[in-house]
């Protein structure tokens, strides 16, 4: 590098460089044709000579990608000196310096992890959100840093993010959070060499980290926690166990994988053009105003009083389809007008909730006697409630 350029780096002399440029056109250009070279702008950045190296960004940007001989881009070093500023300086001109890997393949979302800076790391998810998912040399992610040096806070950051963001869907937050690295281990197997309770605990309850994985080694997070042989790991060995309890044939009906199928129902959703949805809001209309109707007219009329003159046990066997019927379509609508107008979503439901409540008094009023009319109404107030409560896990978990 000429040396007059290096001295106006090393000063923040922005009119020295003007006029080197003045005096060798080519002098930027030399610099960029080298693979690995420290460039005017790895010393500003590290200097925090901020409007320097905005300048010389504006006329040489491919200078913020280029790696010294230590395989640190700028915004490495000025990470490395602590220039904050700068640092933002940067990302106010190229958001996706965030992903420029350097060193064993760090970028600087990895570096202010490891170094436990999480209002930094919040501001790159923010600015740069696909950075979540940049893998090291080792093929570890910012998770796996965050416990392999035990930063618990910096840890919660990025699970929070990872699990509330919008920018990541269902299975990009499953695939994240089960990532393995050269070693075969999760960020779960990481978090259990270090016995690190708190994070164990967070994964879990993530639901979608998955404890039965193995690693390179044949183990699993909670063989890597017994071999340690610890005497303070109770709880985590605990937790761990439990997470590895055998799938239970009617797991299909609990909390857990109810919330996980309505996870990839949402994402499903999120996915479709506005035609289907319109279409499929449509059909769900129709089929909420032709269960409705059938209520009021079953077969065979109704007496003058108004009851069904069905039998008891025939209402009832008619009433329970037609109750399925309405419920899942009703459910559905609901649920797509959740995830696709969130805006309006409070007020649709008021709506929705006004006509479930007519649906059953029709029910109740329509059923013939003696016992029908209770069946109906406990029927409707059970499903109706799950309904309900799911829709407000719904609602909290987006929130």
């Amino acid at each position: 590098m000429d040396e007059r350029l290096r001295r106006a780096a090393q000063l923040g002399n922005i009119d020295a460089l003007y006029d080197l440029i003045e005096d060798d056109a080519d002098v930027l250009r030399r610099i960029d044709e080298m693979e690995f070279v420290d460039t005017p702008l790895h010393i500003a950045a590290a200097q925090g000579h901020t409007e320097f190296a905005m300048g010389l960004m504006n006329l040489k940007p491919s200078f913020a990608r280029k790696l010294n001989q230590r395989c640190f881009s700028p915004i490495h070093l000025a990470l490395q000196e602590k220039q904050e500023k700068m640092v933002d300086d940067l990302l106010s001109i190229d958001k996706d310096l965030v992903r420029v890997k350097g060193r064993e393949g760090y970028t600087p979302l990895h570096h202010a992890v490891r170094e436990g800076n999480v209002p930094l790391l919040s501001k790159f998810l923010k600015n740069c959100p696909n950075s979540i998912f940049d893998l090291t040399n080792r093929k570890e992610t910012a998770l796996h840093i965050a416990a392999q040096n035990n930063n618990l806070e910096a840890f919660q950051a990025i699970l929070f993010w990872i699990q509330k963001t919008r920018e990541c869907h269902y299975r990009e937050k499953r695939r994240i959070l089960n990532l393995q690295d050269k070693d075969g281990n999760t960020v779960l197997h990481i978090a259990a060499s270090n016995n690190q309770t708190q994070m164990i605990k967070l994964l879990i309850e993530s639901k979608k980290v998955d404890s039965n994985t193995v690693n390179r080694s044949g183990f699993t997070a909670l063989r890597v926690l017994q071999e340690q042989a610890r005497v303070d790991s109770g709880e985590s060995v605990n937790i761990l166990k439990r997470a590895e309890d055998p799938v239970s044939p009617l797991s299909v009906f609990t909390k857990s994988s109810i919330e996980t199928d309505l996870d990839q129902l949402s994402y499903d959703i999120s996915k479709m053009n506005v035609d289907t949805i319109n279409a499929l809001l449509v059909v769900f209309a129709l089929i909420l105003t032709m269960t409705y109707q059938a209520l009021l007219s079953p077969p065979g009329g109704a007496e003058a009083a108004g009851k069904s003159v069905l039998k008891p046990y025939m209402f009832i066997l008619f009433y329970t389809s037609n109750l399925a019927a309405f419920a899942i379509t009703w459910f559905l609508a609901v649920f797509i007008i959740q995830t696709v107008a969130r805006e309006i979503a409070y007020f649709v439901d008021k709506l929705f909730i006004l006509i479930w409540f007519c649906y059953i008094v029709a029910h109740v009023i329509i059923s013939p006697p003696p016992y029908a009319g209770w069946v109906a109404f406990a029927a409707a107030y059970i499903i109706g409630s799950s309904l309900f409560v799911i829709g407000l896990r719904i609602r909290r978990k987006r929130n």
